[in-house]
């Protein structure tokens, strides 16, 4: 049996997939967080190789039947990140070539019917990446507001907190996001609610949803919030894709990251104004998908629709 092998190493979990250049999954395995910066590397590639050592247990194969295996990883942002992970890596001994990429580029592959294209993933944070038809790469920082990565739903909710924060001493205008925040943190009222912000309190972080829910409602300080996200995570694709060469033809932009699950349709419209040429794919499945095609790629495997299809859908099966 021929295999390769998909490892997605990210802040909260680690996945794995081991699958058949027909595109049926093997193997898989879920383990804890495999981003270094957070467990460290020993913990890292701790968490990786136990769950290759139980999707290989589960596929019934060795380690010397795997052709390739990508990595994708969270944490891996500097060239300085590949060299001090290729040594949590190399001792894990799966045969054949393997790739050790940023987590962004296995999501971008994850979601877009060919190898190339942009992707936006934002969650907590924010990062941009596209490959082109050349093999070229590049990506944003993903490394915070601070350093220009901005769009994240965690600005989106940072953003509302302080219009809630603006209507209530009359700096900004009334918003239905003040009963948005008193809910979400059990306040009776605004001024309650900032006060223990202001000594400590949960800053509810992942008022996103509600943010975009209220913008979709009509709220105009939300929509304005909302489009000002869209445009901001519009613009990173729009250089990635400028950066690539791709800015003047069509191309697959992928959405990936908690705040594109809300489906508004106000964020996609304030993305595609930066990105005409676009066309928006939302990711369907875990992004260890991509890391398996990557790997189905880099073993000289012919990956079609029908391969990639059946793939998308037997991890969807095998992580639901």
């Amino acid at each position: 049996m021929t295999l390769v092998a998909g490892i997605d190493g990210g802040g909260s979990k680690t996945h794995c997939v081991l699958a058949e250049p027909s595109g049926a999954v093997a193997g898989f395995a879920t383990n804890g967080p495999g981003n270094w910066e957070a467990v460290g590397l020993r913990g890292a590639g701790d968490a990786i190789g136990d769950a290759l050592e139980k999707a290989l247990r589960l596929a019934g194969a060795g380690r010397l039947q795997v052709d390739a295996a990508v990595y994708g990883l969270a944490g891996l942002d500097w060239p300085s990140d590949v060299r001090r992970l290729e040594t949590v890596i190399e001792p894990i001994g799966l045969g054949g070539a393997r790739q050790i990429v940023n987590d962004s580029f296995i999501a971008l592959r994850a979601g877009t019917e060919r190898p190339w294209g942009v992707v936006v993933v934002a969650g907590t944070g924010m990062v941009a990446a596209g490959r082109n038809r050349g093999g070229e790469t590049f990506r944003t920082l993903g490394l915070g507001r601070v350093l220009g990565d901005t769009g994240s739903a965690s600005d989106v909710s940072e953003d509302a907190l302080r219009a809630v924060a603006d209507a209530h001493i009359g700096r900004g205008p009334e918003t239905a996001l003040s009963e948005v925040f008193c809910r979400l943190t059990n306040s009776s009222s605004v001024a309650e609610m900032l006060e223990d912000f202001s000594r400590g309190g949960e800053p509810a972080l992942s008022a996103a949803p509600d943010v975009l829910r209220v913008a979709e409602e009509g709220d105009e300080v939300a929509r304005r919030i909302v489009s000002w996200a869209g445009g901001e995570l519009g613009d990173s694709a729009a250089l990635v894709a400028r950066r690539l060469g791709m800015d003047s033809e069509p191309f697959e932009l992928v959405l990936a990251g908690g705040l594109f699950r809300s489906r508004s349709r106000l964020l996609r419209e304030s993305i595609l104004d930066r990105l005409p040429s676009a066309s928006l794919r939302e990711l369907r499945a875990a992004p260890v998908v991509g890391a398996a095609l990557m790997a189905m790629e880099l073993a000289g495997h012919t990956v079609d629709e029908e391969v990639r299809d059946r793939l998308e859908n037997e991890v969807i099966a095998c992580f639901r």
